[in-house]
C-alpha cells in the first residue's frame, strides 16, 4: 500500500509538469505515466476502467520530425479506441543532434546521425512497465513513417510479444530479415501509391541502405505465415482527401490464426487524411471480438 501511495505520488508529480509544459491538454484522471524521467509517455486507459480487467494495449509510433501529440491529430485513435475499450500509449522518439524526433528502428530509418539508441528496448521496457501497473491481454503497435519501421523490427524481433502490427508508410530493411514464421498473428500494411517519402516501391532515404517497397513488406510476412496470394476486396473511402473509393484492400489466404493485409491507397500521399472510421477499422483489426 504504501509503495503504491508513493507511485501515485511520482506519477502525479510527473503528470503536474507534463500539463505545466503543455497547458492545453488535458488528461483523463486515471492515466498514468510511464518510460522515467527522460522520456515519458503519458497512458490513457479507456472511460471506466477496471485496472484488474485484461485490456488490450495500442503502442501509437509517430514518424520521423513528429511526436506523440501530432501522431494522434492524424490518426486519432483516442476516441475509438475508447468506444473499444483499449489502453493507448504514445511514447516519444529521441531527438538528434539537428533537434529532430526519430527511432533507431533500422539500417534504412532513421538514426542519420548514428546516436545508436536503444529504442527496442526502451518501448519493450514501457509495455513491461504498464504490465505492471494495469492488466493487459493483448499488444498492438501502430506506427506511421520512421514509426512504421519500429513497429516492424519490434514485431520482427519480439515476435511472441505482439498480437498485431499495423503500419501506414512504414518498410522493412532490403534485403529484409526473416521475421515472418513467427511473426504476429495479425499484420496490415497501408501505403499510399504517391507517397513521396517513403516511396510505394522502395527506395532509400539520403544515401542510407534500402528499404522495402509496400509487396515486398507485405510478402515477408505473407510468406512466412505460409499464406497464400493476396486477394484484392471492394474498395473503400479511406483518405477524405482523395474522391471516391480509392483504398483496395488486398487480403492474403492465410492459414488459421494468421492474418496479412494490405490496403493500397491508390493515389494517396505519405500522410492520408483519414476518415472518422479509421480508427474503429483498424482496432477491430488488432483486437478481434
Amino acid at each position: 500500500m504504501i509503495a503504491r501511495t508513493l507511485r501515485l505520488v511520482f506519477v502525479g508529480a510527473l503528470m503536474a509538469a507534463l500539463l505545466a509544459a503543455c497547458s492545453r491538454f488535458v488528461l483523463p484522471p486515471d492515466a498514468f505515466v510511464v518510460g522515467g524521467e527522460e522520456r515519458p509517455a503519458v497512458v490513457v486507459p479507456p472511460p471506466d476502467h477496471d485496472p484488474a480487467v485484461p485490456t488490450p494495449l495500442l503502442m501509437m509510433l509517430h514518424g520521423y520530425r513528429s511526436s506523440a501529440a501530432r501522431v494522434e491529430r492524424v490518426f486519432p485513435f483516442g476516441s475509438g479506441a475508447a468506444v473499444a475499450g483499449v489502453i493507448v500509449v504514445r511514447p516519444q522518439g529521441t531527438r538528434d543532434t539537428a533537434g529532430q524526433r526519430y527511432w533507431n528502428a533500422a539500417e534504412a530509418c532513421c538514426d542519420l546521425l548514428d546516436r545508436d539508441v536503444d529504442d527496442e528496448q526502451y518501448l519493450l521496457e514501457i509495455i513491461e512497465e504498464i504490465e505492471a501497473t494495469v492488466a493487459v491481454s493483448d499488444v498492438a503497435v501502430f506506427g506511421h513513417s520512421n514509426g512504421g519501421f519500429m513497429a516492424y523490427t519490434l514485431a520482427c524481433r519480439n515476435p511472441a510479444r505482439f498480437a498485431a502490427v499495423i503500419t501506414v508508410a512504414g518498410a522493412l530493411d532490403d534485403p529484409p530479415p526473416d521475421c515472418g514464421a513467427d511473426g504476429p498473428p495479425r499484420v496490415l500494411h497501408i501505403h499510399g501509391t504517391d507517397d513521396g517519402i517513403i516511396n510505394y516501391e522502395g527506395g532509400s532515404i539520403l544515401g542510407q541502405p534500402p528499404y522495402t517497397g509496400a509487396a515486398a513488406t507485405v510478402a515477408v510476412f505473407a510468406d512466412g505465415a505460409g499464406c497464400g496470394p493476396l486477394t484484392a476486396g471492394a474498395p473503400f473511402d479511406l483518405d477524405a482527401d482523395i474522391e471516391g473509393a480509392e483504398t483496395v484492400p488486398l487480403v492474403a489466404d492465410c492459414p488459421e490464426g494468421r492474418r496479412v493485409m494490405h490496403w493500397r491507397i491508390d493515389g494517396g500521399p505519405h500522410e492520408p487524411a483519414v476518415r472518422e472510421n479509421f480508427a474503429a477499422r483498424v482496432l477491430r483489426f488488432a483486437f478481434p471480438e
